[in-house]
């Protein structure tokens, strides 16, 4: 293919919305209901027959939605949860913020998710669960963990954040209910979007009525209903809350994207297997793993790992030289724990970490970078990013 310089960047991703979609948003602004209503939870109950549990309960971010998980299962200050450090920040933060500790496993290099086998050694008095992350949309080895957590009485929280739509042994994600809950996230680069939001999985009615209070001023269930006709208008707190709901609005993008979700991820399947074809080539690349049978991918994120021995420049400088020529990306992630509160946070914690510290996440997380994944994306587009990269070695 013959490098062409684009004229116009090419973002790493960007949502798909169709008119379906501007259709429901002008649909619930005409009647009136924007806020938490009736198509929230229509959505809702979508949510669970999609993924196949009892409950789905919709809030404002995934972030909020673990951070109200973690408060229901009691955790205190002091407890320990075992996850990983590659991830987003929030991961760690909720916990913090809960008063836990957030324990660190390393990754195996070949998935970039939680390695099962550095998962025991972590396990403490103080050890109440873990939080593995399905990154990039490709599954977690959940069987080991699973295993781990029963034998030694722990609870799992599956951060499924990226990876709507995903499967393991067959299985949505967040279906199998070994796993306490299970968050997903609807931002405008996940899989599929509301503009914000996020929810929360669950198979157990315990935990639902105090879920609902805690996304919403700790009023009883089904407050949304009070300006109803066949609503109450009065109110009982029964206890703080958060400001935590889910909109209509946001409902509205959200009952069309889940319909096309499975063909957002197909698509995204597709780019994805042409990437692994269009560089296999290029020395000093290292190229993601794509799942299999066991392991249901959802495409979230193509992640390449630059080999500086080979290309003759290290990760920064090559998305650098991409973004000069218009081609975007994305670094997911830096580790959680080199960020600036989390080194000092780790000093004052050194029993949070292993002896022989994260090498494969410190290792990786130096090297990795994101090229442009979204089910717009054209072969065009795709042919352009993978020329540009092959332009940019050319030239170091």
């Amino acid at each position: 293919m013959t490098y062409v310089r684009r004229e116009t960047f090419l973002p790493f991703t960007r949502p798909v919305i169709g008119p379906e979609e501007i259709e429901e948003m002008i649909d619930s602004i005409n009647s009136g209901w924007i806020t938490t209503g009736p198509k929230s939870a229509k959505f809702e109950e979508e949510l669970a027959l999609y993924n196949g549990v009892k409950h789905c309960l919709a809030m404002n971010s995934a972030t909020t939605a673990q951070e109200i998980m973690l408060q229901v299962l009691g955790l205190q200050s002091g407890d320990e949860v075992i996850t990983t450090a590659m991830t987003w920040v929030s991961t760690l933060s909720t916990v913090v913020l809960q008063g836990g500790v957030p324990v660190l496993a390393d990754i195996d290099p070949k998935t970039l998710n939680i390695d099962p086998t550095r998962i025991e050694e972590m396990i403490t008095p103080r050890t109440r669960g873990i939080i593995p992350v399905h990154l990039t949309g490709l599954p977690a080895p959940m069987e080991a963990i699973w295993q781990i957590a029963a034998k030694h009485g722990l609870w799992v929280i599956e951060d499924a954040a990226q990876a709507m739509g995903a499967h393991y042994t067959g299985k949505k994600i967040g279906s199998d209910p070994r796993s306490i809950m299970s968050v997903y996230s609807f931002h405008p680069n996940k899989n599929m979007t509301t503009g914000e939001g996020g929810a929360i999985a669950l198979h157990e009615d315990r935990f639902v009525d105090r879920i609902k209070r805690l996304r919403f001023h700790g009023i009883e269930k089904d407050a949304w209903k009070r300006f109803a006709k066949d609503g109450s208008p009065h109110t009982e707190v029964m206890e703080p809350g958060r400001k935590a709901n889910f909109m209509d609005l946001q409902a509205s993008l959200g009952l069309h994207q889940i319909k096309r979700l499975d063909g957002f991820n197909a698509r995204r399947g597709e780019l994805f297997h042409r990437y692994l074809e269009l560089l296999r080539d290029i020395d000093g690349l290292m190229l993601p793993w794509a799942g299999d049978p066991i392991h249901g991918h959802c495409f979230h994120l193509f992640v390449l790992r630059i080999r500086p021995e080979i290309l003759g420049m290290d990760r920064d400088t090559f998305v650098q030289a991409l973004k000069d020529e218009n081609i975007g990306t994305g670094i997911h992630y830096r580790p959680a724990h080199i960020h600036a509160f989390y080194r000092d946070y780790y000093a004052n914690h050194p029993h949070a970490l292993p002896e022989d510290g994260l090498p494969h996440s410190e290792w990786s997380g130096e090297r990795l970078m994101s090229i442009p994944l979204w089910p717009g994306l054209t072969e065009e587009d795709q042919d352009q990013v993978v020329a540009t990269i092959k332009q940019v070695i050319a030239k170091r």
